[in-house]
């Protein structure tokens, strides 16, 4: 019979216990409501948003002409390997195949399921929107798949370009 009241009291002592640092933290912690949600939801459709203006950069030309291929080609494998090729007839990733991307239709690998503020987009992907997008994907395509945050140096997605640029059975000229 002792261990029962043994058992018995060391369970009524956990729980007592237990509501005793309950309360006192509930003292010690108070939490405020927000004054605003944390994350903004808008109603709008993607259509809508996507024809935010996108961020100004300077052209990327004059970079293109002195950009580094290889180094290119290292950045590509290291940061946008995981979603995209760049082999001719390759697969399709998280990201469509990037293969003869300069000059090719937005929106058109075949076998890609693009969203539609990519969609909406039209025209043929330049140099100039090719910068845009590695620069900052949401803020040039608003509602646009790609969760990739952006590169910031200027001469880095140069060399990403130029290398995109080599990835054609025919490369566009440099502008």
């Amino acid at each position: 019979m002792a261990s029962f009241n043994t058992v018995a009291g060391c369970f009524l002592a956990s729980a007592l216990f237990a509501m005793v640092v309950g309360k006192v933290s509930n003292a010690l912690v108070s939490t405020h409501p927000l004054e605003k949600p944390a994350i903004a939801v808008s109603d709008a459709p993607p259509e809508t948003a996507s024809a935010a203006p996108a961020a100004e950069l300077p052209p990327i030309g004059p970079k293109l002409k002195d950009a580094n291929i290889e180094h290119g080609k290292a950045l590509f494998q290291q940061q946008c390997f995981t979603c995209h090729t760049v082999d001719k007839g390759g697969p399709n990733k998280v990201g469509p195949n990037q293969w003869d991307l300069v000059g090719r239709k937005k929106a058109s690998e075949a076998g890609f399921s693009y969203s539609s503020a990519l969609q909406s987009k039209g025209g043929e992907w330049t140099y100039e929107d090719i910068n845009h997008m590695i620069f900052k994907p949401q803020a040039y395509i608003r509602g646009t798949k790609m969760a990739y945050a952006g590169m910031a140096k200027e001469q880095d997605r140069a060399d990403i370009i130029a290398y995109l640029r080599t990835m054609n059975d025919k490369p566009p000229p440099l502008p």
